[in-house]
Parts: C-alpha cells; sequence; structure tokens
C-alpha cells in the first residue's frame, strides 16, 4: 500500500490548486451568499474545471473520459474541497450520475447520453434518499409498477443532491413493496419527456450546494429506462463505497482550509507584542488539527486504494468517512477559536468551514451508521438488520 504521490498526481494537485486560488476562491463569497448554484452557473464551472479531469475525468476513454483512478479523483475533490465545499460536492454527485450510467446504464443509454458528458452542460442526480428511508435503505417506499410499455413511478425523494438543477435522476424504486431488496432497482428518469417536480432545500452549510425534494405524481417513464432489475439494493451499497471515501477526501480538504487560514491568521495576528502563533496553546491547537487531518486523508486513501485494486472496502470508506467528517468538524472548530472574535465573522471563510464540515456528518449515512457498519464487520455481530 503506497501512499506516495505519482509524479503525475504532484503536478495534477500543484496545477488545480493553483487555477482554483486564482480562478475560483476569489468568487466563493459571493456565490454562498446568493445560494444554491443556478444551473447555468454549475455548468460554468464545470467547463472550467473539466481539462483538470473533474466530472468526466474517470470514464473510460472510449466515452471521453481520462480513466483517472479513484486516489487521482480523491486529489482533485480534495483541493476543490479546499477552494469550494459546495461546488466540491456539486461536481461530484454529478459525476456520481456518469458513474452509475457507465456501471449499469443499458447498451442504448449509454450509446444515447455518455457524449452529453464531455459538454458538461447535462446534469444529473442520484434520488435514493426518502423522508422516511435514510440509513435504512432497503425500506425505500417509492413505486414504478410496469403498466404496458411504462412504469408509472409514485413517491417523493428528499436531501437529493443536485435535484433541482438536474436534467435527468437515477431514482431508487421498487417494482413490489413485497419482495424487498430483491425488488429495487435504478429508473432512468429525465425531466423533459417524464417531469417531475423540485423544491429547494435550504441547509446549515454548504449553501451553494443544490439539493432538493423531488416529487413523481404518476410519473410515466420508459419501461427500457429500466436499469438491470433487483440491482438497485447492491447498485446503492457499491455507489456508497465510492461516495463515502470521496466524501473524506472532501471533508479533509475543508479542514485543510481551515489550518491554512489558522496558520496564517496566527503568523499574522499580534497579541502582548508578538505573534499569536508565537503562543504554547495556539500551537498545540494547531497540532492536533494537522495530525487528525493526515490521519484522515491517510483512511480516505486507503480505501481509494482498495476500490482502485478491485477489493471489498465497505468497513474502510465508512470508517473515513465517519473519522474525516468528524475530525473536520473539530478542525475547522479549533480554527475559529485560533481566529477568535473574528472566527465568527464571515468576513473570514473559517465559520463557512466549520458549517460545511459539521453539514457533511449526515449525508451519505451519520457518523453513527458509520460506526455500526465498522463494529458490525469487526465483532461479526449485526447491531440493526
Amino acid at each position: 500500500m503506497d501512499f506516495a504521490l505519482t509524479e503525475e498526481q504532484m503536478m495534477l494537485k500543484t496545477n488545480v490548486r493553483n487555477f482554483l486560488e486564482k480562478e475560483i476562491v476569489p468568487v466563493v463569497d459571493e456565490h454562498e451568499k446568493q445560494g444554491p448554484l443556478t444551473k447555468e452557473a454549475a455548468v460554468g464551472f464545470f467547463q472550467r474545471l473539466m481539462p483538470f479531469g473533474y466530472l468526466v475525468g474517470f470514464l473510460p476513454e472510449q466515452y471521453g473520459g481520462g480513466a483517472l483512478d479513484h486516489k487521482t479523483n480523491g486529489i482533485l475533490i480534495e483541493e476543490l474541497a479546499r477552494a469550494w465545499g459546495s461546488l466540491a460536492g456539486t461536481l461530484f454527485l454529478a459525476a456520481g450520475f456518469w458513474w452509475l450510467l457507465t456501471e449499469a446504464g443499458t447498451p442504448e443509454q449509454k450509446e444515447r447520453l455518455l457524449p452529453l458528458a464531455a459538454s458538461g452542460d447535462y446534469i444529473g442526480c442520484l434520488a435514493i434518499t426518502e423522508s422516511n428511508v435514510g440509513s435504512d435503505v432497503a425500506g425505500v417506499e417509492t413505486t414504478a409498477i410496469l403498466d404496458g410499455d411504462k412504469y408509472i413511478v409514485n413517491g417523493t425523494k428528499t436531501w437529493i443532491s443536485n435535484g433541482s438543477i438536474a436534467d435527468a435522476a437515477f431514482v431508487l424504486a421498487t417494482t413490489d413493496k413485497t419482495q424487498g431488496p430483491l425488488a429495487m432497482c435504478f429508473l432512468l428518469i429525465e425531466k423533459e419527456t417524464s417531469p417531475f417536480c423540485t423544491r429547494e432545500l435550504h441547509k446549515l452549510g454548504l449553501r451553494s450546494f443544490p439539493t432538493a425534494e423531488l416529487s413523481f405524481n404518476d410519473c410515466p417513464v420508459p419501461k427500457e429506462n429500466l436499469l438491470d432489475p433487483g440491482s438497485g439494493y447492491q447498485r446503492t451499497m457499491a455507489f456508497f463505497d465510492v461516495s463515502r471515501a470521496m466524501v473524506g477526501a472532501t471533508s479533509t480538504g475543508i479542514a485543510q482550509a481551515a489550518i491554512d487560514a489558522s496558520i496564517k491568521y496566527a503568523q499574522d495576528r499580534t497579541q502582548f507584542g508578538r505573534p499569536i502563533g508565537s503562543f504554547q496553546m495556539i500551537q498545540e491547537m494547531l497540532v492536533d488539527m494537522i495530525a487528525e487531518t493526515e490521519a484522515g486523508r491517510l483512511l480516505s486513501f486507503r480505501a481509494l486504494d482498495l476500490l482502485d485494486k478491485g477489493e471489498k472496502c465497505r468497513w474502510q470508506s465508512s470508517l473515513a468517512k465517519a473519522y474525516t467528517t468528524e475530525a473536520a468538524v473539530r478542525t475547522t472548530s479549533k480554527a475559529i477559536q485560533i481566529h477568535g472574535a473574528m472566527g465568527l465573522s464571515d468576513e473570514y471563510p473559517v465559520e463557512r468551514y466549520f458549517r460545511d464540515a459539521r453539514t457533511l456528518t449526515i449525508p451519505d449515512g451519520t457518523t453513527q451508521m458509520q460506526k455500526l457498519i465498522v463494529g458490525r464487520d469487526a465483532l461479526g455481530i449485526r447491531a440493526f438488520t
């Protein structure tokens, strides 16, 4: 297991950071105050970032991608999150749509839709969570009932990343509630041909990251838009293995931003005639912040390394997600403390880092659920069914 970056990865990391510092960081505060990104704004950012490998870099070369490995994608997401957590989330979940299409889409779907990925202006989302279905994915209530040559979809999805700006959604539904996970499947629902309603949901943090409720009321979907029947639950779990590791990379990026801001502030701010960075308790907080962030980075890289090797990484991804998100909360909280009263002001970014970090402890499974997954694998005993 080698966590050292290759020369190409180091160059990519440096180039991306320089670009983000110059082109993205200066506009973050303005967009965060405006709220969720519009589709036009999101597409604009996507198109500027795609030359570095964002959005479609992981796609096979035959579909216009760069066939980047998970570790390289993790580096890209960490750097973007260091600059702007909301955009990192928006972009990764948009990429998740193309990931599922590549993994499970029909030849016709791939031929028709994958060419659109290269433009950056077609946005998809994954609609899994419901008001009564968060941690209990197997309890999905949204139904898809076959009626002639169409499925009729009914149900409501909530907290759907990019839902309000999406052109299409992969919707997790059941074709038979009595069959449990065996009847769960994803349907490709394209808004232009199968309209559905959206309602934006506002959050504590990641305020520019579009998050919506999606409502399907007798929504007709062509039956050929059903992905491989009965695979919905397994596909969801496979995606969580990737997304939880990437949330780890996102949290690490936010924590790193808090460290960098705190170091600069501790060097510049003076009290009692000297920089506050010379005070022992300031240094202690910074060392704790660095240690936890480095540990989280390694946990995320381990999960991504296992994904690259094609090995199982369920508990490793869960541990990365649980640890990095909580460590980022502690790190960003200490950043506020180092900044003192200015840490409470939106004139400095650390209060945003804290809100973003706290928000990430919930999606893709709460910290407590991740601990139960790790505990189940360690003990061989299930705490939940």
